[in-house]
């Protein structure tokens, strides 16, 4: 199974296409007299968000929880779905309204997003080869290693802190970064477990593992996002995000894609 990252734009309720052109963000009053709402997601990150290649449609969890947010702000939802390095730009240029995707809270992003209320998050992981039995106890065992991250990523960053790294290779998606892992032009990478995971089991990767007896340093936290200063409609948001934890419709979701209820703050 393989799924391929599209700069396209779907409007999925439809099957059309959304307009092209560049626009302002929206305001909550305006969404509404619209009567939809512009989300954009990404098809990079299985199960959080791919492409069905045998539908051509989005599916996962993010892809869920905006159809469900949509729904709960009695709007219809039209999905944007960009490389995993494209959100921010979707959201800051205007061209969507709301976002939709795994995209960690992090005080450099909250300087260009106004982010809802976390939705579920977890720490950082490695992933190498089966044959590989160096030990990764920490950042530092990457020393004289090749590693990989995906673009745009909190990993990356981190990456770049650590001293003695071989080469640091990076990749616009999880499939393409796992197959370079697997065919030996990297030695490990820093990755997002639930979504490596979840494309290892898919896949069948039998030939990949994950990395036991690894500390995270970090665990972050994913939040939908609106453009910088729109309050109201992000106050909006998180009226439906609240409903969706408090009546168990995220847990259902996350659950349904594999993702534990720890992970849920």
């Amino acid at each position: 199974m393989t799924f391929e990252p599209s700069r396209r734009s779907l409007l999925l309720a439809a099957g059309l296409a959304l307009p092209a052109g560049t626009a302002q963000a929206q305001s909550l009053e305006a969404v509404r007299q619209r009567g939809t709402i512009r989300i954009v997601t990404t098809s990079s990150s299985p199960p959080h968000g791919f492409l069905d290649p045998t539908s051509n449609t989005l599916r996962g969890i993010m892809f869920e929880v905006g159809t469900s947010v949509a729904r709960r702000m009695s709007l219809r939802a039209t999905f944007a779905e960009v490389p995993f390095g494209s959100l921010i730009g979707e959201i800051t240029s205007g061209r969507s309204d709301l976002m939709s995707a795994p995209l960690f809270i992090t005080p450099a992003r909250a300087e260009v997003l106004d982010f809802s209320i976390p939705l579920y998050g977890w720490g950082e992981g490695f992933v190498t080869r089966a044959n590989n039995n160096r030990a990764y106890p920490d950042l530092n065992a990457l020393a004289g290693q090749n590693v990989g991250a995906q673009v745009g990523t909190v990993q990356l960053e981190m990456l770049r802190a650590v001293p003695g790294i071989g080469e640091v290779r990076t990749y616009p998606d999880g499939p393409t970064l796992l197959l370079d892992l697997r065919a030996g032009r990297i030695d490990v990478a820093l990755i997002d477990p639930p979504s490596i995971a979840y494309q290892m089991r898919a896949r069948r990767l039998t030939d990949l593992k994950m990395v036991e007896g690894y500390r995270p340093v970090n665990r972050w936290q994913i939040g939908m996002a609106v453009a910088k200063g729109h309050r109201p409609l992000l106050d909006a948001v998180n009226t439906a995000v609240a409903a969706l934890k408090a009546e168990g419709e995220l847990l259902r979701i996350l659950t349904s894609w594999d993702i534990p209820d720890t992970l849920i703050p």
